[in-house]
C-alpha cells in the first residue's frame, strides 16, 4: 500500500493507495499552524458560564466566530473529576475564584479534543497529554500503562522496568501499540523529549496570560503519517510538494528514523492528476455510488444520522434471487465501509440493505461487514439490525465529514 500527499488549494490531501484504489482519504487544513481549533493544542481558557443542565461549562479560548462573538467550546463538568485510572487527578487552575466549585470566570489549561463540527462547538478536555508514535505523557499523572492491543506478557513486564524511573512520580506514561515494533532506545528518546516538553509547558503556565496557546503539535497530516502502525504497511510515502517533502524528512526520518528511501518526492509530475484526485472528490460528493454490478448505494447525510440506501437498479436475475440478493448486498458492504472511511461519515450511520428474508443470509453478511467495519482506523461500532431491517453502525466523530470540508459541487445522482 502507498501514501500519496498532495496539496490542493488550501488543503492537504492524504491518500492511501492499495490495489489500484483509494483505500482511505484525509483532509487537512494547509495552514494549520495558524487554526486555532487544532485537535492536541493546549491553552489557558476562560469559563464563560455554566450551563447545569447539559451539566457543561462554556470555555472561551480567545478565539472569536463569524460575528465577532467569543467562540465558546464545550467542556463537559465530568471531565473534572478524578477516574479510575488516576484516583488523584486535578484540572489545572491558574486562576480559582472559589476553590470548592467551578466558576464563571476561572481560567484552567484545556486540550483541544475535538473539532467544530457542523453547528456543534469544540471540545475540550482537562486531562491533558503529549502524543508521540510510542507514547503519551501525561503531566497531572504518575500511572504507567501499556496498550492493551500488546499481547506479550513478558515484552509488558520487561518493559513497566524500563519505563517507571522515566515517569520520576511527577508524569503518566501510556504506551502505545507501535512501541512493541519499535527500537527500546528510540522508545526512550521519545519519552524524555516529550517529557522534558510536557514540564516546560505546565510550569510556564502560570506565567502566561489567559487565552495564551502554551503548545500546539505538529500539523495533523503529518502526525497521522507518524502514527502508522506499521513501517511496512506503506512501502513509499509520495509528494510533490517540496516543503511537504521537507517537512516529512525532518519529522519522519530526522525524529522517528523512518527509512529515508521510502520517502519519494514526485517532481515531474502532478499527483493530482496521475491519481486522478479531482474526479474522486466529484464522486466522493455525488448521492449515488455506482457498484460493478449494476446496484448502486444513495448516500444522504442529515444533522442528526446518515443514511445509505441499497438499491438492485441494473442488477437483474431473475433464476436464483437468493444468491443474487446477497451477493448484492455483500458487494454493497464493501462499498458502504470504503465510502464511510473516504468520506470520514460519523454518527449515526444507518444502511438500508435489500430485503433477504432468510436469516442465515443476514448473519453472514453482518459477520462480513464486520470484519471490514474493524480495518477502519477511527473507532466503528456495528450495533446490529434494527426491528425494521436497518443496519445501525456508530462511527467517532473527530473531524469534520467530507462534505462540510469541501462544498457540495454536483447533486446530481
Amino acid at each position: 500500500m502507498k501514501r500519496v500527499v498532495v496539496r490542493r488549494e488550501d488543503k492537504i490531501l492524504s491518500l492511501a493507495i492499495g490495489d489500484r484504489n483509494v483505500k482511505e482519504l484525509n483532509v487537512y487544513d494547509a495552514d494549520s499552524d495558524v487554526t486555532p481549533f487544532t485537535i492536541g493544542a493546549i491553552y489557558i481558557g476562560k469559563i464563560a458560564n455554566i450551563v447545569k443542565n447539559l451539566n457543561a461549562a462554556f470555555v472561551n479560548i480567545g478565539v472569536t466566530g463569524e460575528n465577532s462573538e467569543p467562540a465558546h467550546c464545550f467542556l463537559p463538568l465530568d471531565d473534572l473529576n478524578p477516574t479510575a485510572a488516576a484516583p488523584n487527578y486535578a484540572p489545572i487552575f491558574i486562576k480559582r475564584n472559589n476553590p470548592n466549585t467551578i466558576c464563571p470566570g476561572d481560567e484552567l489549561l484545556v486540550q483541544i479534543l475535538r473539532e467544530p463540527i457542523k453547528t456543534k462547538p469544540a471540545s475540550l478536555t482537562t486531562h491533558l497529554a503529549f502524543d508521540g508514535r510510542y507514547a503519551v505523557i501525561l503531566p497531572v499523572s504518575d500511572a504507567l500503562s501499556i496498550s492493551k492491543k500488546i499481547t506479550d506478557v513478558a515484552w509488558k513486564a520487561r518493559m513497566k522496568g524500563v519505563l517507571e524511573p522515566l515517569t520520576g512520580g511527577r508524569v503518566g506514561i501510556i504506551l502505545r501499540t507501535n512501541a512493541y515494533e519499535a527500537n527500546e532506545s528510540e522508545v526512550e528518546e521519545e519519552i524524555r523529549r516529550l517529557t522534558a516538553l510536557c514540564r516546560s509547558t505546565i510550569e510556564g503556565a502560570p506565567y502566561r496570560t489567559v487565552f495564551s496557546c502554551l503548545y500546539k503539535p505538529c500539523p495533523l497530516w503529518l502526525s497521522d503519517l507518524r502514527d502508522i502502525r506499521s513501517r511496512g504497511d506503506y512501502p513509499e510515502i509520495e509528494t510533490d510538494v517540496a516543503d511537504l517533502y521537507e517537512q516529512m524528512k525532518t519529522s519522519l526520518v530526522g525524529d522517528y528514523h523512518f527509512p529515508e528511501d521510502k520517502l519519494r518526492l514526485e517532481s515531474e509530475n502532478s499527483l493530482i492528476s496521475i491519481y486522478n484526485v479531482e474526479r474522486l472528490l466529484e464522486d466522493l460528493l455525488r448521492k449515488r455510488v455506482w457498484l460493478n454490478s449494476g446496484a448502486y448505494l444513495v448516500i444522504e447525510s442529515t444533522e442528526a444520522l446518515t443514511v445509505i440506501d441499497v438499491n438492485t437498479g441494473k442488477a437483474i436475475n431473475k433464476k436464483d434471487m437468493r444468491s443474487h440478493i446477497y451477493a448484492i448486498n455483500r458487494e454493497a458492504a464493501t462499498e458502504a465501509a470504503r465510502q464511510i472511511r473516504l468520506r470520514n461519515l460519523s454518527g449515526i450511520i444507518l444502511i438500508d440493505f435489500i430485503n433477504m428474508p432468510d436469516r442465515e443470509d443476514k448473519d453472514e453478511l453482518m459477520k462480513y461487514l464486520k470484519s471490514l467495519l474493524e480495518e477502519d482506523p477511527t473507532q466503528t461500532t456495528l450495533v446490529g439490525i434494527s426491528k425494521l431491517d436497518l443496519v445501525e453502525i456508530t462511527r467517532q466523530k473527530v473531524r469534520k465529514p467530507l462534505h462540510e470540508t469541501f462544498r457540495r459541487r454536483s447533486d446530481e445522482s
